[in-house]
């Protein structure tokens, strides 16, 4: 909002200003004291003949398509560093939500990819390197968004899960070589498994 002096001194002092006549062609607009947001004023800007409307509009256009490609490159690269990462997990490439421009072209918004976190039955070894791939993969944009954290998540549970079995696995097959060894009967609830 602009404020200013109705009249500017001059060496006369009786002449008027040359802004003091553009204010006053602007039609004073009332905003509330009460008002915390930034108030916008449009100003009235003469049409001539093979020009834009309002030539702010177009400032405004250029600005919304420069944001949109800004956003559909940061998409596109976040995407590519999942696939990167993912390697042999990837499922399919990358999907994208579009949205169209003022221009008239799409552009992404949003995306996502697909990758394998299911876990291999009998395998902990496996899928404990899974689960760390699981994350890798998740993690790899610079700003991973929510739903990448919760797939690092199901990552981190599946290594949890896999590092419990092996050493629960480990126990086991110690216990059983003690018995062999010692010939001492193993501690009540201690469930052996067949070794390979």
């Amino acid at each position: 909002m602009l404020v200013g002096p109705t009249t500017a001194p001059t060496a006369q002092g009786a002449a008027s200003s040359r802004t003091e006549a553009v204010v006053a062609a602007v039609p004073a607009i009332p905003v509330p004291a009460s008002s915390t947001q930034p108030q916008t004023v449009r100003a009235l800007v003469p049409v001539t003949a093979g020009a834009p409307r309002n030539p702010m509009e177009d400032v405004r256009t250029r600005v919304a398509i420069q944001q949109l490609q800004a956003r559909d490159r940061e998409v596109r690269q976040h995407e590519q560093a999942h696939m990167a990462a993912a390697g042999g997990l990837l499922r399919s490439g990358p999907t994208y939500n579009y949205i169209i421009g003022p221009d008239g072209k799409r552009y992404a918004v949003g995306g996502g990819v697909d990758i394998d976190t299911s876990e291999v039955r009998d395998d902990p070894e496996g899928n404990e390197e899974k689960g760390r791939r699981i994350q890798a993969a998740a993690l790899a944009p610079a700003e991973p968004s929510g739903a990448d954290l919760s797939v690092a998540a199901i990552g981190a549970r599946m290594q949890q899960r896999a590092l419990a079995e092996i050493a629960r696995r480990e126990i086991a097959a110690s216990a059983y070589v003690s018995q062999a060894a010692g010939g001492e009967a193993l501690p009540r609830g201690v469930l052996l498994e067949r070794v390979a």
